[in-house]
């Protein structure tokens, strides 16, 4: 962690989002706040001591990222004395930014944003007299190639804090468990735990989209995968979105990275026991299904 670096993103955060509120670049003055909240977290992570750098030489990012299909428990191993993650955080918020680009150029914005509206509209959220409104101004953000870039920075900034979120959660719930894993160490095996799941689920889903009718196609489910390989293949989402929703939890993908977030922990703590390794991984694998029935129960009818 750069403590200059942080400095110099979170100013770019205040010019982007001076000229994205006065209009000079609009649609971008939220990305500037997002900047500075990023450029302040690298600034805070910077006073974290990082552990020694003994033992191998660090791995190459693309040397890791290969790895990561084959022998993932090497480059975990790697990660313990060389734990860096934003650049494995920038390749994945490109490959999903290329499939949401993908996506919306092939479901188009108009049918994403009509359904999206109609389905506020449904809730209550929008009043009648400012639908049409709310309609222009989404639509135009959503066909807006200077918002969809906000979009796209905005979505690698999210990243990075759930990679800094689970990781501290992941340290937390390992050191409880009795296990040695510094902070760092455990957002790297994070972040690399969910690489693979990433670049499968967009690549096939990249695939389907172009290889089905755009019509057949959810505005809304489709965005994150158009992936099958859970048990949520059994009810159609309209029917029931709590019970679509816990369905979707259990699927291969799903199963990977449990193993895979485990291994990571495992390898790359100093001192982390199989069982603190695997309970973390199916503790926040469970966390997850809960949050996920949650927002079904709030925004079901997105899903019909």
């Amino acid at each position: 962690m750069n403590r200059l670096t942080g400095i110099i993103i979170a100013v770019s955060g205040v010019l982007v989002a001076v000229l994205g509120f006065t209009k000079v670049l609009p649609n971008l003055g939220w990305t500037g706040i997002f900047l500075i909240l990023l450029g302040g977290l690298l600034f805070g992570l910077s006073f974290i001591p990082m552990p020694q750098a003994l033992e191998s030489e660090p791995m190459s990012l693309p040397e890791k990222l290969l790895k990561m299909f084959y022998a993932p428990t090497e480059v975990f191993k790697n990660l313990r004395r060389y734990p860096s993650f934003l650049g494995v955080i920038l390749i994945m918020s490109v490959i999903s930014g290329a499939y949401t680009y993908a996506f919306f150029q092939r479901v188009t914005p108009e049918r994403i944003t009509n359904h999206t509206i109609e389905k506020l509209a449904e809730s209550g959220w929008v009043p009648a007299d400012q639908m049409e409104k709310v309609k222009q101004d989404t639509l135009e953000q959503n066909s807006n190639p200077i918002a969809r870039v906000g979009q796209s920075v905005n979505s690698f900034i999210g990243l990075v804090f759930l990679m800094a979120f689970l990781g501290l959660v992941f340290w937390l719930i390992t050191l409880a468990f009795g296990g040695q894993i510094n902070y760092f160490q455990a957002i790297a095996a994070t972040a690399y735990s969910f690489f693979p799941i990433i670049l499968i689920q967009k690549s096939l889903s990249l695939l389907i989209l172009f290889l089905k009718d755009p019509s057949e196609i959810h505005p809304i489910l489709g965005q994150t995968t158009l992936l099958q390989d859970s048990l949520n293949f059994l009810i159609a989402p309209s029917a029931s979105p709590v019970l679509y929703t816990l369905l979707s939890s259990f699927g291969l993908l799903a199963i990977y990275w449990i193993w895979l977030q485990a291994t990571g922990l495992k390898n790359t703590g100093e001192s982390v026991s199989p069982t603190a390794a695997w309970a973390s991984a199916i503790l926040i694998w469970v966390f997850g299904l809960g949050l996920g029935v949650v927002l079904a129960l709030v925004f079901g009818n997105f899903m019909s």
